[in-house]
């Protein structure tokens, strides 16, 4: 087992950018201190020609597993930006699993739904945790205010889930996954959440980072 941690100066895609320090002891750092943070957008639509709104499933972090069935977030039109394809929101990407939108708030309504609120000096970070193979996601939250929702791999889905998270500052979460991994496209789960599909997420004052071994990630930090 080994630990991974990400800085938060920009998002990095193991698959097509990468700036790697490797350690003989299987500690992995990715240094992206010189880089600009990159801009992720996301359609806004309009329900009842009045309140704005976007699928989950449209959010596309880690490229593993579909997004075919997900749950509507309406946003405060103060976050929505025009451009040739139509209205967006805009995220700054802070790592391969993880959005962050300055000056936001998520809250969920009496009736359940969610609303992405604005709100001077918070910060909402969006954290994606995909399932293996037919599999599924566990997530405690064990400090700090977070929502989940679940876009399905399947219409059903039994093919498995794509499960968010959405915390208000910072955070700290444990999870566990679930699911074939030698499926064609989650092989990929191994590399981002460790051999054992299971540690800590941390989220605090602009980084997120991913524990595999507690006990390792002491001693080198």
């Amino acid at each position: 087992m080994y630990s991974k941690r990400f800085n938060d100066k920009n998002s990095v895609n193991y698959k097509r950018k990468t700036v790697e320090k490797t350690l003989n002891i299987s500690f992995y750092i990715i240094d992206i201190s010189d880089m600009e943070m990159e801009k992720v957008k996301v359609q806004v639509s309009l329900k009842d020609e009045k309140f704005p709104f976007f699928e989950d499933k449209l959010l596309n972090l880690t490229d593993i597993g579909s997004r075919k069935r997900g749950r509507l977030i309406y946003i405060s039109g103060r976050f929505i930006k025009s451009g040739e394809n139509g209205s967006f929101i805009e995220f700054e990407s802070i790592n391969s699993i993880a959005l962050k939108l300055s000056n936001a708030k998520m809250i969920q309504t009496e009736k359940g739904t969610l609303v992405i609120k604005y709100e001077p000096n918070s910060v909402l970070y969006v954290i994606e945790i995909p399932s293996g193979f037919r599999g599924d996601v566990s997530v405690k939250v064990l400090s700090g205010e977070c929502q989940q929702t679940s876009v399905l791999m399947s219409p059903a889905g039994s093919l498995g889930y794509v499960k968010h998270l959405w915390c208000n500052n910072n955070a700290e979460i444990e999870y566990k996954i679930s699911g074939r991994t030698r499926t064609a496209g989650f092989g990929y789960l191994l590399n981002l959440f460790g051999e054992n599909l299971s540690g800590k997420i941390i989220v605090k004052d602009g980084k997120v980072d991913i524990i595999f071994d507690e006990e390792l990630d002491k001693l080198l930090s």
